[in-house]
């Protein structure tokens, strides 16, 4: 009988449990709000569950107090309780340290297990947590190895991007950039899928020619079958100056310090001569009248579906920022539409349009230059208008006679950019393991300028107004045929590969007149009453390639990758315009060993090895091979020639030699990590030989001269915490680099090019200049180093006999990098992203003109930095020479005084999202609403006397247009 009660309860526990059993309708997502099909969701502790279908939805009978484990390939599991809800969105973050995830290539794609080259992918989701105008701005810091940077905070300003250090003398370092599998394209940020940077041989060797300087690819967003989802963003923001550690004087400190001299250098004048009486009502601050704050404004709208034959991605975007300097800022509008279409099983067609139209304006009339240099003493206003200095209405104390908020009312310049992008593929499947594939692009751009100087401003007063307009049109057309292989052999063997060909045109022409003499207010060039220049241009060029890649795998263990490229192009001499470039890759991927593939602690390992051959043909004119003639000259009235260029027949491709070890580790599936060393040298370096005079010729282009870079690399990626709905993750990238110059040409073991001269085994970028050696102590004069002709040194205030040397400093960091902490709770989600260098010696040219120790006592004068000193008395141990109107023994003159510590920490972005309940969402019959707020460039740790120490490539600074400190606010709708 007992046992028959206890029988009775266990069955009626089991039917009330069954029957408050809930129906459960689901959708699982991705970060980019993508549906994904076959993610299994299963309820904890159990073999119950399902699959989503292929429009990510799925349907589950379960418990109100049930827990749902999802999870996907690619994809971290994510664990989610019912509670009581009848219907759930969830959204998978794609996974550090997961194998399985796709790494494109350009042409191909691969699994991250079987990568034999050194690649890192940057996911939508770190792409887009700053706000940026560019992809550079979007890289910043994301990448081990790759520095991103800009000289200026101009919104029209493109960022510099370097890959594992500059190997190249005066030819280009930029990288070159694939979009959508190809070269070219418009990688607008809006339209971003994912970027991978391809940095050694393995990777870039089937760009071969066009690789040395490293590849970024970029996947733009496509369409999924099912539902049409569409989402609306818009994000507002203001943006501030930010000034770092640099001040100048007030009115009152200037007149102060300069008062003291005047009355010490030049005993019986009247000081009122000189400066202004009183002091205290002369205190313009200059920075304040060129900068502002100022809105910056990002729309997006997209829509993406389809069925089983096509899908679709149509997006348009407007991104508007108004420069924090006065009158700067651009506009830009952006559209693209993939389209993808099965004809049937075998014959896909892809179809890829985009456009952007920019716009831009520059009408500060010196206002950047002006800010830094013009004295408090002086009112901009007289009368309540504009003064204009020229007319002497009342004194001017500035060296310049020059007011720029009077400028600016007649100084304008305006630019328009026109870009488009047409991208036609074609794919069929030949056999089950042949592919035949074209892929054609053309990509135009249509810019347009014109300066406009009136006649009523100062700058062409003298010929009375002045109008310039230019304008330039490019195209490039490229077509690229490739034959895929792929098969798997009993046995666990494996190839694959691709065979292919392309071709690529480019043809640029340009057109652009001044003209003088014009009535105020018109701004056009048939108007003015004199014409002043012409000029105009055409260029064109064109490249020949065949590419071919083989690859061999064994069980997934064991992987070889080769690749060779012939290349050929017209800007090279007639006898050596075709290069070979070749790459070989190894991969041993250790944890499916018999003696790690159980293992719980060490989850993967993998060591990659390569070595090849890359090129570089950018920097260098498209006739620089060719002997060429100067056509603008007249002889008698009649149009003559005389010869401009010599030619090198022999003038060919710059290459790289690369050689790349790695290793990829998995610890407790929780810490994945990527290290790889590298060593480049790259040789037969495009260069500019300069000749003699004598010779009729400035420079001859040759191939001379070769660079070394090596470095390590080191990228982490933890998930420190993921408990229940709390997680907590970190991704660290770290580069080092050094390089030197290991061989110039001929006996040469120096050659001149200001500050940072090529010098046999320096480090580009090092500084020559004079050594500081401080301040004499008894009489406050500067001292700088002489070296005498037994090698002995001493001190001089002479500058001339001061000895040019290098410094042994250069502007290259030692270490870089960015730092990611994010932390999320339920539907809220932290995110903070720092930059960092060391290392780096800047040179702040900026101090030549406002830290001159009274040379130039016309300019205002910066505030002596945290542990600075100026002389005032024998005896005094100071960082500043005395102050001397009109300069102390040349002071100012360039020297290693104005070399400093380039180090620096930057929280670059921080911001804060909240994606409101699923519940909450439905109700307003839409998929997702997401709230978000973020700060960009909120602080800066750094010594740097200047704005920013953020200088990559030269190291040196002037008057700087300084970044903003950013607060922006946005909204994302899902329908």
């Amino acid at each position: 009988m007992k046992s028959f009660s206890l029988s009775l309860i266990g069955l009626l526990l089991g039917f009330c449990c069954y029957a408050q059993q809930l129906t459960l309708t689901g959708l699982v997502r991705d970060e980019a709000g993508q549906p994904i099909p076959g993610a299994n969701v299963v309820i904890q502790g159990t073999t119950t569950g399902t699959t989503s279908n292929g429009e990510g939805r799925f349907t589950l009978k379960a418990a109100p107090s049930a827990i749902l484990e999802i999870s996907s390939i690619g994809f971290i599991k994510q664990t989610v309780p019912v509670s009581n809800r009848t219907t759930i969105e969830i959204i998978l973050q794609k996974s550090s340290t997961e194998l399985d995830e796709v790494v494109v290539l350009g042409y191909s794609s691969t699994k991250q297990q079987n990568m034999t080259g050194a690649a890192q992918v940057i996911t939508p989701k770190n792409l887009k947590d700053v706000t940026a105008n560019s992809i550079g701005q979007m890289l910043q810091g994301k990448a081990a190895g790759v520095q991103v940077g800009t000289n200026s905070g101009d919104p029209r300003s493109a960022p510099r991007i370097i890959i594992r250090g500059i190997g190249t003398l005066t030819a280009s370092s930029d990288p070159l950039y694939v979009v959508d599998g190809v070269i070219g394209g418009i990688p607008n940020p809006s339209d971003i899928e994912s970027v991978t940077v391809l940095k050694d041989a393995s990777a870039t060797a089937l760009y071969g020619a066009r690789a040395s300087n490293g590849v970024i690819v970029v996947t733009t967003r496509k369409g999924a079958a099912g539902k049409t989802r569409i989402t609306a963003r818009l994000n507002k923001g203001v943006g501030m100056l930010s000034l770092g550690n640099f001040s100048l004087m007030n009115g009152a400190q200037l007149y102060d310090l300069q008062k003291r001299a005047f009355e010490r250098d030049r005993p019986g004048q009247n000081v009122n001569d000189f400066l202004p009486a009183p002091a205290n009502n002369a205190n313009t601050n200059w920075f304040d009248k060129a900068f502002h704050t100022a809105s910056n404004t990002l729309a997006e709208l997209n829509a993406s579906g389809g069925n089983g034959a096509n899908r679709f991605f149509i997006s348009g975007n407007y991104y508007k920022e108004d420069g924090i300097l006065k009158e700067t800022g651009l506009d830009r509008f952006g559209g693209r539409i993939n389209f993808m279409h099965d004809v049937n099983d075998k014959l896909h067609l892809t179809l890829n349009g985009a456009g952007t139209v920019t716009r831009g304006f520059d009408n500060t009339g010196g206002s950047l230059y002006g800010a830094y240099t013009y004295l408090p003493y002086d009112d901009p206003y007289y009368n309540g208008q504009p003064y204009n200095p020229i007319t002497g209405a009342k004194k001017w104390y500035g060296r310049d006679n020059a007011n720029f908020i009077y400028n600016q009312q007649y100084d304008k310049f305006s630019e328009n950019t026109y870009s488009g992008d047409l991208l036609f593929k074609a794919e069929y499947e030949v056999l089950p393991w042949l592919t035949l594939s074209t892929t054609n692009r053309a990509q135009t751009s249509f810019y347009t300028s014109e300066t406009s100087q009136d006649a009523q401003g100062n700058s062409a007063k003298d010929v009375q107004g002045r109008l310039s307009q230019f304008s330039s049109r490019n195209y490039t057309l490229l077509t690229s045929n490739l034959l895929r292989f792929q098969h798997d052999f009993s046995g666990g063997h494996s190839i694959s590969g691709l065979a292919g060909y392309e071709y690529q045109t480019y043809y640029y022409q340009s057109i652009g007149a001044t003209g003088k003499g014009i009535f105020s207010g018109l701004d056009i060039l048939n108007a003015t009453s004199q014409a002043e220049s012409v000029s105009g241009t055409k260029d064109d060029n064109a490249f020949s390639s065949l590419l071919f890649q083989a690859n061999y795998g064994y069980e997934g263990k064991y992987l070889i990758t080769t690749s060779f490229r012939r290349d050929g192009s017209s800007k090279f001499g007639r006898n050596k315009r075709y290069g070979n470039f070749y790459a070989v890759g190894l991969t041993w991927n250790a944890s499916k060993e018999p003696f790690l593939i159980d293992s719980k602690t060490l989850t993967n390992l993998k060591f990659r090895a390569s070595y090849g051959t890359t090129g570089n043909a950018d920097g260098i004119s498209s006739y620089a091979a060719q002997g060429l003639y100067n056509l603008t000259q007249q002889y008698a009235g009649v149009p003559s020639a005389y010869p401009s260029r010599i030619e090198n027949p022999n003038l060919t491709w710059e290459v790289s030699n690369n050689a790349n070890v790695g290793v990829d580790f998995t610890l407790w599936k929780r810490l994945s990590g990527t290290v790889d060393v590298y060593n480049r040298l790259t040789n037969h370096l495009l260069f500019n030989r300069p000749l003699q005079g004598t010779s009729g010729y400035s420079f001859i282009t040759e191939n001379i001269g070769a660079v070394r870079n090596q470095g390590i690399e080191v990228t982490l990626s933890a998930d420190i915490v993921n408990k229940g709905d709390f997680r907590w993750t970190m991704d660290i990238n770290a580069g080092t680099n050094r390089n030197k110059v290991t061989e110039l040409y001929s006996d040469r073991t120096f050659v001149a090019n200001g500050l940072r001269p090529f010098a046999l085994d320096k480090p580009l970028n090092s500084w020559y200049a004079r050594r500081w050696m401080g301040v004499d102590a008894t009489n406050g004069n500067p001292l700088w180093e002489k070296v005498n002709a037994d090698g002995t040194t001493a001190s001089t205030s002479n500058y001339n006999e001061a000895t040019l040397q290098f410094i042994g400093s250069n502007a290259n960091p030692k270490l870089f990098g960015g730092i990611r902490e994010v932390l999320s709770w339920k539907n809220l989600e932290l995110n903070a992203f720092f930059t960092y260098q060391t290392g780096a010696m800047i040179y702040n040219g900026d101090r030549q003109l406002f830290d001159s120790d009274g040379a130039y006592d016309r300019y205002n004068l910066m505030n002596l930095h945290n542990g600075w000193t100026r002389w005032e008395k024998a005896g005094d141990i100071a960082t500043h020479p005395k102050y001397v109107l009109g300069g102390n023994n040349n002071s100012q003159r360039p020297s290693s005084r104005f070399i400093e510590n380039g180090n620096y920490l930057r929280l670059r972005t921080v911001s804060l999202s909240y994606d409101m309940p699923s519940a909450l969402v439905k109700k307003a019959k839409m998929d997702g609403i997401r709230l978000t707020a973020s700060a960009d460039n909120l602080f800066t740790i750094t010594n740097f006397s200047g704005i920013d120490p953020d200088i990559p490539g030269s190291g040196e600074v002037g008057t700087k247009y300084p970044f903003s400190k950013k607060f922006v606010f946005g909204i994302q709708l899902s329908f």
